[in-house]
């Protein structure tokens, strides 16, 4: 195997567990969000280990991730966070699916399919607090989620929100917090009992003990990443790391030229590995010339452009470096390290993406580290 990348499932296990002891005082469950293949980490994987742990539910952006799930034996409570078309409603009710809906409509288009397929399916409204994303407007919730309760077939079993700023702007995720709590004081005086309600992200479960309520979701949190520079008194491990092997070694002479564009040219004899990673596995292109590798416990950097299927290093300094030598570009090796966040700095984003980005071309190995 040339490229993979290494999954810790105590890591983890370790980070729920580390959440779950924060929120516990609050009377707040666990939806652990695993969409988009958990962060790159292996949805169906990262599901079973939540079996270990006190979850509550499963959170996911697409219905064909909730399939995958179903599909794989996992029994837990599914909520799909994003909205659904109508044509989606059948495999929604027959999967035992939990809907994220913010119109009528789509709360219509479940309940036909629930009498049809003589079943109750849950639903979860989304109010729209700020983020200006999917939602209900406040000032409309309340009439939605008694329409709703109303239509056979439908159980309305959450409310929820989303924080756009909560790791860097206090006065307006106070705000979005204030409005969702007006909707839910409308509803106590309304009589109406909503029995799960969530608000709270990575971000607010570290900074925003009021918000927790009924469920938390965190996402980049379980795989051992803070979601902002806030300090924080949990204590996440990592659990990806991003490995590949040199394929070929040669040495150039001063003044030779690498890789597309030539954008880096040697200075002196210089010994340049071959890493048999590129773009096409989801490692930036943006890491060119700036991006580093961690072989026999030394950081070496990445010269020239970063091709498709491989990227070149510079190993000059590195006497032993031999082919087959494991390079890790995310991740630990001896006393050295390079974290997603370092990763992400250098490319103008952020650790989500560049987890996201490490696509199926790329073998997850599931290890207890």
């Amino acid at each position: 195997m040339l490229t993979w990348a290494e999954i810790d499932v105590n890591a983890i296990s370790h980070n729920l567990h580390q959440i779950e002891s924060k929120v516990r005082p609050a009377g707040a469950g666990i939806l652990a969000v695993i969409k988009d293949n958990a962060y790159g980490h292996g949805a169906v994987e990262v599901a079973k280990i939540t079996a270990g742990v006190p979850v509550k539910m499963l959170g996911v952006a697409m219905i064909e991730e909730a399939l995958e799930l179903r599909e794989a034996g996992i029994d837990l409570p599914i909520l799909s966070l994003c909205c659904i078309l109508p044509n989606q409603a059948e495999e929604v009710v027959r999967h035992d699916i939990t809907q994220t809906v913010c119109e009528l409509s789509i709360c219509e288009a479940l309940s036909r399919e629930a009498i049809r397929l003589n079943k109750q399916t849950k639903v979860h409204i989304k109010i729209d607090t700020g983020m200006g994303r999917i939602g209900v407007q406040c000032d409309e919730a309340i009439q939605l989620i008694r329409n709703a309760a109303q239509l056979p077939g439908i159980a309305v079993e959450g409310i929820s929100t989303h924080f756009a700023v909560a790791d860097t702007d206090e006065d307006f995720t106070n705000l979005q917090l204030e409005r969702f709590n007006s909707v839910i004081s409308c509803l106590n005086d309304a009589g109406i009992h909503i029995p799960l309600r969530h608000a709270a992200n990575s971000a607010a479960i570290m900074g925003l003990p009021d918000a927790c309520f009924d469920m938390v979701r965190p996402g980049l949190m379980i795989y051992g990443l803070y979601p902002s520079e806030q300090p924080s008194e949990i204590q996440l491990k990592p659990a990806l790391s991003l490995k590949t092997r040199i394929v070929h070694l040669k040495t150039l002479p001063a003044g030779r030229s690498v890789s597309y564009g030539r954008t880096h040219t040697t200075e002196k004899p210089s010994v340049i590995a071959s890493l048999a990673i590129g773009y096409g596995h989801g490692y930036n292109r943006k890491l060119s010339n700036t991006g580093e590798a961690i072989i026999r416990g030394i950081k070496a950097p990445i010269v020239g452009t970063v091709c498709m299927d491989q990227c070149l290093c510079d190993v000059t300094h590195i006497p032993k470096a031999s082919v087959g030598d494991e390079a890790v570009l995310i991740g630990r090796q001896g006393d050295e390290e390079i974290t997603a966040d370092e990763v992400a700095q250098k490319v103008g984003t952020i650790s989500y993406e560049i987890l996201c980005s490490i696509n199926a071309r790329v073998p997850r190995i599931y290890k207890r580290v």
